[in-house]
């Protein structure tokens, strides 16, 4: 089953870090992401992933009355931003779910699983 892992976190909360918070947290981490990078490859090793810039860089796209309208940023009330997103064929919801719980975002954001509309 093909499933989109989306990392969500608060990005607002990370711009508030200094350089030298942002490298202490980063390194931290990165041993978390390694091993969350390797399961999903034993999981799926043709799977894919890439991190999004952040929200304030998004601009939103509508078209109203045949006028398109661009806005910046996604303007969700919540707290958590879509932060990146890895597209994986897994065998079940269950291993989707064992995956996603390893990203390091998922102890501080939170990981939305959806199935892929083949």
């Amino acid at each position: 089953m093909k499933y989109a892992l989306l990392v969500y976190g608060d990005q607002a909360a990370w711009e508030t870090l200094t350089d030298e918070e942002k490298a202490k947290r980063r390194a931290e981490s990165m041993p978390h992401w390694l091993a969350a990078f390797e399961s999903l490859g034993q999981a799926d090793p043709n799977y894919t992933g890439r991190e999004l810039a952040a929200a304030a860089t998004a601009k939103t796209v509508r078209v109203r009355n045949g006028e398109r309208i661009v806005t910046d940023g996604p303007f969700a009330e919540t707290k958590e931003q879509l932060g990146g997103a890895f597209f994986t064929d897994l065998a079940d919801l269950d291993e989707a779910i064992r995956v996603a719980a390893l990203v390091p975002a998922a102890r501080n954001g939170s990981m939305e699983i959806r199935p892929v509309v083949v």
